[in-house]
């Protein structure tokens, strides 16, 4: 009798964390970048709005509202290949995704609207936590990895109770 999650082979499970955890690293930059450029558009909202004309009615804003968008589309894509991964960056994914979704709401919560920069500082902090970790953090082989490396590289040598 083969055990329940004996389903698929595990070479073809560990190749598909493997493209997730790439795609998944690609992804964190991208969403920097992305975010970065949502500053840039808000600042060049704000101060092209035109005098007596409130920011959040101007129309200099669409294109920061409509990058918004984006951003919460690639938090999405980035926490679906957080967990296709299976490296435990989804704890990380999921307070972005859900970060970029209060977004809209703290834009036209009036006089909390202040909490709109906050929030997308935390955001830029997450997401430079984020690509930082994928980017450093996933190039170092896990030991196992290395031993296994070490061993193909030198099977006499490795091999119990060879005389080397």
């Amino acid at each position: 009798m083969s055990p329940p999650w004996g389903g698929a082979p595990p070479a073809r499970s560990f190749g598909s964390m493997r493209t997730a955890r790439i795609i998944y690293r690609y992804l964190t930059a991208i969403v920097l970048a992305d975010v970065l450029l949502q500053f840039f558009l808000a600042g060049a909202g704000v101060f092209s709005a035109g005098p007596g004309t409130a920011a959040r009615d101007s129309a200099a804003l669409d294109p920061h509202r409509s990058n918004g968008g984006l951003v919460m589309l690639l938090a999405l894509l980035l926490l679906i290949a957080a967990l296709a991964a299976r490296n435990g960056r989804w704890k990380l994914a999921l307070p972005l995704f859900l970060l970029t979704l209060l977004q809209p709401v703290l834009a036209i919560a009036g006089a909390a609207g202040g909490l709109h920069v906050l929030g997308a500082v935390a955001i830029l902090g997450l997401a430079s936590a984020m690509t930082l970790l994928a980017w450093r953090g996933d190039r170092a082989p896990a030991p196992a990895e290395a031993a296994e490396a070490a061993e193909a590289a030198d099977p006499v040598t490795t091999r119990p109770g060879s005389q080397g």
